[in-house]
């Protein structure tokens, strides 16, 4: 494949799969674009190799960090020792001895160029014209929603069951059974019985995680959002917050205009407000931080009070929450990963809560 034509470190996430042995997906891959779109991994080749460890290592202490040590470190060194711009530099030779200049106007000689020093500033896979908004429809690694770990339509079916319709409001549906019963206790038919169509009174509130660890998981929030949005509940609210809910939440990505959480609590319904909360709990990042623990279990209890059910949805691996802040905050609310099995099981959760 031509140089031009592959996309954004993509050799290296082969090289990831077939040398180092992890087992890579194409989602993996896509979140690492979202991650170079945002901003990270760009301004030094130990920032990407910290983003690319981070979405593609499920465990620090697993055997893969080696792996992947060995496999980032071989993959720049042998890019370091590509020579630079010799191809242009051949087909610029070609074209002048296909069509010499005229003997009266001699060619200037080009300055001399030092380009030695470009690979080791940043990677120069990161500032290939493939990281356009809208890449090639032609590419044959375009990646879509299909490559997430769940489906919008699985999403949809999940949280569609969640749905608690009531009959409320004005007489509007025959209700056959008690028409029938009628009729026949009275040997006459006069009119059909009425009552209320059902409404659906299923509240939810989803609270997304909007700071920089979570970047690269951007896709996956939204598509979480626009099909909870579609899922027909009675009351859809998304708010934002940053790291972990304080005194206030957000209505929009990167925008200032918030609302007390002091606020929105007595606006929720101790029955009926589902509470579902997007967030790596600090898994990303790695570590332990005692603040935002502190914070969060403050928020949980009191959000707890007020609404039916709180469930936490995480989409780092499980197996990275060990030793982070994550660890600690899945010990009182229920945390699950977002994958199939994990949606299922947060679902189920609901149901019972």
């Amino acid at each position: 494949m031509d140089s031009q034509e592959q996309p954004p470190l993509f050799d290296l996430f082969m090289a990831m799969r077939s040398q180092a042995g992890i087992p890579l997906t194409l989602d993996q891959y896509h979140l690492l674009l979202r991650a170079l779109k945002g901003g990270f991994g760009i301004s030094s080749r130990s920032e990407l190799k910290q983003v690319c460890r981070m979405l593609w290592v499920k465990s620090h202490s697993s055997p893969e960090v080696e792996r992947f040590e060995q496999c980032f470190d071989r993959y720049f060194e042998q890019l370091d020792r590509r020579p630079i711009l010799e191809e242009n530099t051949d087909s610029d030779h070609g074209a002048i001895a296909q069509s010499p200049s005229p003997p009266s106007s001699p060619q200037p000689t080009p300055p001399p160029t030092a380009p030695v020093t470009i690979p080791h500033q940043i990677p120069t896979a990161v500032r290939t014209p493939l990281l356009t908004d809208s890449p090639p429809s032609t590419s044959r690694f375009s990646l879509t929603a299909k490559d997430f770990p769940v489906t919008q339509r699985q999403i949809l079916q999940n949280w569609r069951s969640l749905r608690r319709p009531i009959r409320e409001g004005p007489l509007t549906e025959i209700d056959l059974e008690a028409t029938v019963e009628q009729i026949s206790r009275d040997g006459i038919f006069l009119e059909p019985i009425l009552i209320p169509s059902r409404v659906n009174r299923a509240e939810l509130l989803l609270l997304v995680d909007d700071s920089n660890s979570m970047v690269p998981f951007g896709p996956l929030s939204e598509q979480l959002i626009n099909a909870v949005s579609a899922g027909g509940f009675g009351k859809t609210e998304v708010y934002y917050f940053r790291n972990c809910p304080r005194d206030y939440l957000y209505r929009y990505r990167n925008s200032p205009e918030a609302i007390a959480i002091s606020q929105l609590l007595p606006k929720l319904h101790h029955n009926r407000t589902i509470v579902i909360t997007i967030s790596d709990g600090g898994a990303a990042r790695g570590g332990i931080n005692k603040e935002r623990i502190k914070l969060t279990h403050r928020f949980v209890e009191t959000i707890k009070l007020q609404t039916r059910y709180l469930a936490w949805l995480n989409p780092m691996p499980k197996e990275r929450w060990l030793g982070t802040t994550a660890e600690f905050i899945q010990d009182w609310v229920n945390m699950f990963e977002i994958n199939s099995i994990g949606l299922k099981a947060s679902i189920q959760g609901i149901k019972k809560g």
